[in-house]
């Protein structure tokens, strides 16, 4: 399995990481800070999964979802701090499989990524 990380805030990043090589070892976590650069590693790299913060530095967040969506149907779980029901909706509407509020718990995170993984392997082998 495959996780790709789009996210600026570095502890977010080492927080997950550590719960995924605690609970999931042979999970290979790619990651970035960058959202271009995050669309590149989607393209070369073919993540099974990828978990989005909204903030980031370059470029919206969202129009990294759309970019993703626009050549991917990987599993898009958002992780960000924006909780107003307007950003969940948009969210999901626009391609995201899931959506979390930070401060999230880091093994319902683990689950709902391996739920996404599950779901995606079963429709692969329909």
């Amino acid at each position: 399995m495959k996780l790709l990380i789009i996210e600026d805030d570095e502890q977010i990043v080492e927080a997950v990481s550590l719960a995924f090589q605690i609970r999931w070892p042979e999970a290979n976590i790619l990651s970035t800070h960058s959202g271009k650069k995050g669309i590149d590693l989607v393209e070369t790299e073919n993540p099974d999964v990828i978990i989005l913060d909204l903030g980031l530095p370059d470029i919206n967040g969202f129009d990294v979802l759309k970019q993703i969506r626009r050549f991917s149907r990987i599993p898009i779980l958002i992780v960000t701090v924006r909780g107003e029901e307007s950003n969940i909706i948009k969210g999901l509407e626009w391609g995201a499989d899931d959506y979390i509020t930070k401060p999230f718990r880091q093994l319902e995170l683990l689950a709902r990524v391996k739920a996404h993984i599950r779901r995606q392997t079963q429709m692969e082998e329909e």
